[in-house]
């Protein structure tokens, strides 16, 4: 146990109560990725009200900057994050933190020569934020595995704008399709397991935990105008996901709208001992929306959703599962969203292909 001393004079108890009053950072836990893609964020935002006109601006992140500035000719620019000077028409390279930043010397005139113009050095293969200066807002784009895999990208979010519900579907869609439909993508990066054994259907420990990690992460770098937290407490418990946005009320007083509550469920059959799970499924999918709900209204959320991930041997569909609770969901206008996830690469291609053939 540390004594007063060691922290300076202040007891573990004050530390705590500290904690407990100002919560955790909203970047807590936030991997590099997700880091850049708010300090990204905020810059634009900080050129957008110095009046930032251009084509296009494009931000590379690299954890070996400089060995990846020696790849063509570049100009150091260690003041990009203050956001002083245009940042439009030009591709930069930078860490996630963007204190050691660099602008590179590349040829290009249209979308295609941009792209092609930085995989010629090389640079293809790590992570890039492209975003769009000509419309009358910025509109970003994000590639996780850079532009070599271009068919690859989510939409960032670069305003506070409300996030909608086809945004977040859509979010929450591209972290399934990219991170958790099958157990190849799960286990891709060295990313947290979410299965001990997908063949045999048994989850690593407490799978629910272990997704909203990983999808923590991956909104973090979507909505990266947004405070997004794990498990606050409320009276209710604790809310998986909240999301948030900083306001000021019409007395100029600062102010949170709380936008979103994510109540996350792992369906599964079997524990991760490997025996048969005796745990009442429609039940648990029922006690998740009843925590949607009133985290909802504790919070005093705009919106809130249940998302199950299903990981039942059987898929049973998405009217089946929600069934008993469809009318109540509807009648409190909460949205059931459900993704089904397979147990091997294979069977992930075969209903790919029954979905074609239908």
């Amino acid at each position: 146990m540390a004594d007063a001393d060691s922290l300076g004079g202040v007891t573990a108890e004050e530390v705590a109560a500290l904690a407990e009053a100002i919560g955790v950072p909203a970047d807590a836990g936030a991997s590099l990725l997700a880091r850049f893609s708010r300090r990204v964020a905020d810059l634009i935002a900080t050129r957008q009200a110095k009046g930032e006109s251009g084509q296009y601006a494009v931000f590379l992140q690299s954890d070996e900057v400089s060995a990846h500035a020696q790849r063509c000719k570049h100009v150091e620019a260690p003041l990009l994050a203050n956001g002083a000077d245009p940042i439009s028409d030009a591709v930069w390279l930078a860490t996630s933190n963007l204190m050691l930043s660099f602008r590179l010397c590349l040829a290009w005139s249209d979308q295609a020569s941009l792209f092609d113009a930085i995989r010629g050095v090389g640079l293809g293969h790590i992570p890039a934020i492209v975003v769009d200066f000509r419309g009358q807002v910025p509109i970003g784009r994000l590639y996780r595995s850079g532009l070599d895999n271009a068919h690859v990208a989510d939409d960032i979010a670069l305003d506070d704008s409300p996030i909608t519900p086809a945004q977040m579907k859509t979010a929450l869609d591209r972290f399934y399709e990219a991170s958790l439909r099958t157990p190849l993508l799960i286990s891709e990066g060295h990313a947290m397991k979410v299965w001990k054994d997908a063949g045999r259907g048994i989850p690593e420990h407490r799978p629910e935990e272990r997704i909203q990690g990983r999808l923590l992460d991956s909104l973090r770098g979507v909505f990266s105008r947004h405070d997004l937290r794990a498990e606050p407490v409320t009276d209710d418990g604790r809310a998986d996901i909240v999301i948030s946005r900083k306001t000021t009320t019409k007395g100029n007083l600062p102010a949170v709208i709380h936008e979103w509550v994510l109540e996350l469920k792992a369906l599964a059959d079997m524990t991760s001992t490997g025996n048969p799970s005796t745990t009442d499924i429609p039940a648990a999918i029922r006690s998740g929306l009843e925590q949607a709900l009133a985290y909802k209204q504790r919070l005093n959320a705009l919106c809130a959703a249940l998302c199950c991930y299903d990981m039942r041997a059987d898929d049973c569909g998405d009217t089946a599962c929600f069934a008993h609770i469809a009318s109540d969901a509807a009648a409190s206008g909460l949205p059931l969203w459900r993704w089904y996830m397979f147990r091997s690469t294979a069977a992930g291609r075969g209903a790919n292909k029954h979905v074609m053939a239908g």
